[in-house]
């Protein structure tokens, strides 16, 4: 069973996301994805609501995650992570086992690393 313990702080295996150029159905599958992998803010049942535009969530990568199977995209999704160098890996992983990832840009830093990707449905 997945942990629903909130996630909060600056820890090396904290990774922020947010998701943006999606329907919020998209965002759904793609949140429902991350917080079944990692612990998280969100809950796997909780739903974006309204007419946002960006979805934020926040998930704890100490772990490696069992790759996961996702419904389709009915579009690109694009998502910003930005967090510690080995937890990165351990998200786009969990995004990896569940969609097509291509990385659009990255940025690099001592502590941190962020990228900005674009999720499709796998083929």
């Amino acid at each position: 069973m997945t942990d629903t313990t909130p996630v909060h702080g600056d820890a090396p295996t904290v990774v922020g996301v947010a998701l943006s150029d999606c329907t919020p159905q998209d965002a759904d599958t793609v949140l429902r994805v991350l917080s079944t992998a990692f612990p998280s803010d969100r809950t796997p049942t909780e739903r974006p609501e309204g007419d946002a535009t960006v979805w934020l969530t926040t998930v704890d990568a100490a772990s490696r995650p069992a790759p996961r199977e996702a419904g389709p995209l009915s579009g690109t999704v694009t998502a910003d992570i930005q967090g510690g160098h080995e937890a990165l890996d351990r998200v786009r992983a969990a995004l990896a086992s569940a969609f097509t990832v291509t990385e659009e840009t990255a940025a690099s830093g001592d502590q941190e690393q962020e990228f900005h990707l674009r999720l499709t449905t796998r083929h």
